[in-house]
C-alpha cells in the first residue's frame, strides 16, 4: 500500500510549511530514512527522511504552501512502483517540472536568491555536487520584473498567516501612556516582557491558545517575542520569564534574536507560547495596531520612548521618560474592561520599576 510522507508539524500554531529542497527526484528509488527534502516553517528548518523502501512520486511543488502535516509526497512499495505512471491518479502526479527536479543551495545563497529575485531552478551549481553558492546566484539573472516584488516562500507563509489572524479574530487595540522616568538600567524589551508575564498572571484569559472557538488557559505565561527576519517576522518564545532576572531575558532575547537572523532556530524555540509582544520603539513609532499572533488572543505593542514637558505636583515643568503600548486582543474571547485591567497592571509593574 502506498504511503504518505508528510509536512513535519514544527510550529505550534501547524499553519503552513514550505519544502525549500528536494534530495530525490519524481520517481526516484529510495531506502528507509534517506534524506528525501528540506522543509521550513516560521523559519525553522527540518530534514525529511523516507519512512520505508520505495518510489516517490507526487512531489509538491518548491515554496508551494502546504498545511503542516499534510502530504509532501506519496511512497510506493517497489512492485505497486511498477505501474504505468498513467494509472497513478493526478493528485499524485507532480503539480509542476519545478517540483520534479533537485535544488540543493547553501542557506545564503537562498537568501539572497530571495532578494534578488533569482529563481534557483534556473542556477547552475558550481559547488560541490553542483550545490547551489551565493556566487552562482549573484551571477544568475534575475526572474522577477525591475521594480516587482512576488511573495514566495516563508514570506507567503507568513503572508498568510497575517491574513488569516485578521480573518479569524475581532480584533480591538487598547493604548496607553507608561511613564518609565525612574526606570534603571537598559533592557527595555526584557523589563516589558518580563513584567507582561507577571501580569498575565493576574489576568489567565489573556494568557493562553485558541482552538476554534475554544480558549485554553495556560499554567504558565511564555512570551513570544517578534524579531523582524530578512523572510519576515517570526516570533520565538522566552519561556517563564516572569521568574527571571531582566538580565538573564536580554541575554535570552539576544540569543533568540541572533538565531533567528541566521535561521539556526529549532522548532523548539516556537513552542508554548501563550502571548506576544512586539517592539517598534527602534523605529521611532509610538502606537500602532499589532496583529494577533494565532493561536494566541493578545499581542503587546511598544512603542518609543519620547522625553516630554509634564507638570509636577507643584505645578513645575519636569522632563519625563513616556513610552506607549498597545494591546491588541480577539474581542470573541476577551471583553474590554479585563483587558483594560491587565494593561492597566501592566503599567503599574513598569513604573513601579526604579
Amino acid at each position: 500500500m502506498p504511503s504518505e510522507v508528510l509536512m513535519p508539524v514544527i510550529t505550534d500554531s501547524g499553519d503552513d510549511g514550505v519544502v525549500t529542497a528536494w534530495f530525490v527526484d519524481e520517481g526516484s528509488t529510495v531506502e528507509v530514512d534517506q534524506l528525501i527534502a528540506e522543509v521550513q516553517a516560521e523559519k525553522v528548518a527540518e530534514d525529511v527522511f523516507s519512512p520505508g523502501d520505495g518510489v516517490v512520486r507526487g512531489l509538491v511543488a518548491f515554496n508551494e504552501p502546504v498545511l503542516q502535516g499534510s502530504r509532501i509526497c506519496t511512497l510506493f512499495d517497489l512492485g505497486e512502483a511498477q505501474v504505468p505512471t498513467a494509472t497513478v491518479s493526478q493528485d499524485e502526479k507532480a503539480p509542476s517540472t519545478e517540483a520534479t527536479s533537485r535544488v540543493v543551495a547553501s542557506p545564503s545563497a537562498k537568501r539572497v536568491a530571495r532578494e534578488l529575485g533569482v529563481e534557483l531552478m534556473t542556477v547552475i551549481g558550481t559547488g560541490p555536487a553542483g550545490r547551489i553558492t551565493e556566487a552562482d546566484v549573484r551571477s544568475a539573472p534575475a526572474s522577477a520584473e525591475p521594480g516587482t516584488t512576488e511573495m514566495v516562500g516563508l514570506r507567503a507563509v507568513i503572508a498568510r498567516n497575517m491574513r488569516r489572524s485578521v480573518q479569524e479574530t475581532a480584533p480591538v487595540t487598547l493604548t496607553t501612556t507608561v511613564d518609565v522616568t525612574d526606570m534603571t538600567g537598559s533592557h527595555i524589551t526584557a523589563r516589558i516582557v518580563r513584567a507582561a508575564a507577571v501580569a498575565l498572571e493576574d489576568h489567565p484569559g489573556l494568557n493562553g491558545t485558541r482552538d476554534g472557538d475554544r480558549f485554553t488557559p495556560a499554567e504558565a505565561a511564555h512570551v513570544a517575542v517578534a524579531i523582524q527576519t530578512e523572510d519576515g517576522l517570526v516570533a520565538p518564545v522566552v519561556r517563564s520569564p516572569g521568574a527571571s532576572t531582566v538580565e538573564d531575558l536580554a541575554a535570552e532575547i539576544n540569543r533568540l534574536a541572533d538565531g533567528a537572523r541566521a535561521g539556526k532556530l529549532v522548532s523548539t524555540d516556537y513552542e508554548r507560547g501563550t502571548f506576544t509582544v512586539t517592539n517598534l520603539g527602534s523605529f521611532g513609532v509610538d502606537g500602532f495596531t499589532p496583529i494577533i499572533n494565532l493561536p494566541h488572543v493578545a499581542v503587546l505593542g511598544v512603542g518609543t520612548l519620547r522625553t516630554v514637558p509634564r507638570f509636577d505636583d507643584a505645578g513645575a515643568v519636569v522632563p519625563r521618560r513616556l513610552m506607549t503600548l498597545s494591546l491588541t486582543f480577539d474581542h470573541a474571547f476577551v471583553d474590554g474592561a479585563p483587558a483594560a485591567e491587565f494593561l492597566a497592571r501592566l503599567v503599574e509593574l513598569l513604573e513601579g520599576e526604579a
